[in-house]
């Protein structure tokens, strides 16, 4: 596993509740992990850093604080704060790329919070995000806008060939194939002379995820159906409908879109081993660029000894 890849599922750690941390910005003005200060852009070499500054990277900083969040002993602080460094430089490069923050997602997710941990209760709601090395509300907010611009900028740079295809399941067990295939053939033949397929998918598709979106599966990259379903998809044209068989029974399948090599839609593709082989083969070279621009144009410093980091 790659060592931006285990930071970026770090940040993702659910403190207790399932929500996403990590620190967030304004596409404004100098910031410190994310978050607007006062002062002036800073060029390499002046003394203005903010307190608690560790390392700067094109006009903001990297704070003591943030990177004892996430150290753990025995973690070599160099490696640490090189994850956080290219985390900077993405969330940078979201904020230039106009990548905006839903406020309103963020008060649910401080709601679902507040209602999970402290039942409502405002003293005991700081009190746990204290436990957690959140000073308060408006730092869980940062925390949480910053993983809004992260995850835009993952499924933006992560790539790969992907299909849209819809389907209507017949279900299936081996034993029942063939007593069900007639079914599966009446709604192909009622399909094929002009039958509505959103409609019939909602009404008699046994896939109850797919069936409530009239069949639409969204587009995917390889790797993510059983091999009879992936080997249709990614061989059929556009509008053209097929029956194909699998271990849950029968599909009958239109390709919607596609193939095509394009950005990820859906966060939760980049947990499966297809995601994650294409956030390796895509988005960490983009994060490499980043990196090696931010170092020739000498935006990367680092204002301490690392050595010193890892002491109390």
């Amino acid at each position: 596993m790659s060592r931006i890849w285990g930071f970026y599922r770090a940040v993702w750690v659910v403190l207790v509740a399932g929500l996403m941390l990590a620190a967030c910005g304004a596409p404004t003005g100098p910031t410190v992990a994310g978050v607007p200060t006062s002062s002036a852009p800073t060029t390499p070499g002046e003394s203005s850093a903010p307190e608690g500054a560790i390392a700067r990277v094109g006009n903001g900083y990297i704070l003591r604080q943030d990177f004892d969040r996430f150290y753990l002993p025995g973690a070599d602080p160099q490696a640490l704060l090189d994850q956080m460094i290219d985390v900077e430089l993405v969330i940078q490069a979201a904020l230039q790329s106009g990548a905006t923050i839903d406020e309103t997602l963020i008060d649910g997710q401080v709601e679902q919070l507040r209602l999970a941990q402290a039942g409502g209760d405002e003293t005991q709601f700081v009190a746990f995000l204290q436990s957690n090395k959140i000073a308060d509300e408006a730092e869980l907010r940062r925390l949480l806008g910053r993983d809004q611009l992260i995850e835009q900028m993952l499924l933006k740079h992560t790539t790969a060939e992907q299909v849209r295809a819809r389907h209507i399941l017949v279900a299936a067990t081996p034993d029942e194939a063939e007593s069900r295939k007639e079914t599966a053939e009446a709604i192909l033949t009622e399909l094929q002379n002009g039958g509505d397929f959103a409609a019939l998918a909602r009404a008699r598709s046994d896939d109850p995820g797919s069936a409530a979106q009239g069949g639409d599966l969204g587009w995917a990259p390889r790797g993510v159906y059983v091999e009879p379903f992936e080997e249709a998809i990614f061989s059929m044209q556009p509008g053209e409908l097929r029956l194909v068989q699998t271990d849950y029974g029968w599909h009958i399948i239109e390709v919607l879109e596609g193939p095509e090599v394009r950005s990820f839609d859906d966060r939760n593709l980049l947990d499966t081993p297809a995601g994650q082989e294409a956030f390796n083969a895509t988005f960490l070279p983009w994060v490499a660029e980043l990196r090696s621009t931010a170092e020739s144009a000498g935006q990367i410093e680092i204002l301490v000894d690392v050595a010193t980091l890892t002491q109390q």
